[in-house]
């Protein structure tokens, strides 16, 4: 019954490790700084936070699997720092986006403005 339990989550673990690795093909196919500068600001900040997050994850893995509690190392505190960039960036992508959009014009209040707008210079 332990066998099979261990054996389940050994195999959970080889599909997340696979999961990760297809994701990340792409970013560590090639070196950093020649993919950087193909970037526009915002997804620079979002790969160099995937990338923080990711290695401080390993690390964090890395520890529980030694025994280490991870939530009383200092990793836990750059995890956390991490994450609230993570949130920084994504606000400043909403904003952006949110200035992207374009301006809805009230057609039925345009038109009673210029309606007494006129009106009112007879």
């Amino acid at each position: 019954m332990a066998d099979q339990k261990v054996s389940k989550h050994v195999d959970q673990l080889t599909a997340a490790v696979d999961q990760v690795q297809a994701a990340l093909g792409p970013i560590l196919s090639q070196p950093l700084n020649e993919i950087l500068p193909k970037l526009t600001p915002i997804q620079r900040c979002e790969l160099e936070a995937l990338v923080a997050y990711s290695i401080d994850t390993l690390f964090w893995i890395y520890l529980k699997v030694n025994g280490v509690p991870p939530k009383e190392h200092p990793i836990m505190k750059e995890l956390q720092r991490v994450q609230r960039y993570i949130e920084k960036i994504n606000k400043a992508k909403d904003s952006e986006t949110r200035e992207a959009r374009p301006m809805k014009v009230d057609a039925e209040a345009a038109d009673r403005i210029i309606r007494n707008t006129v009106a009112s210079a007879k």
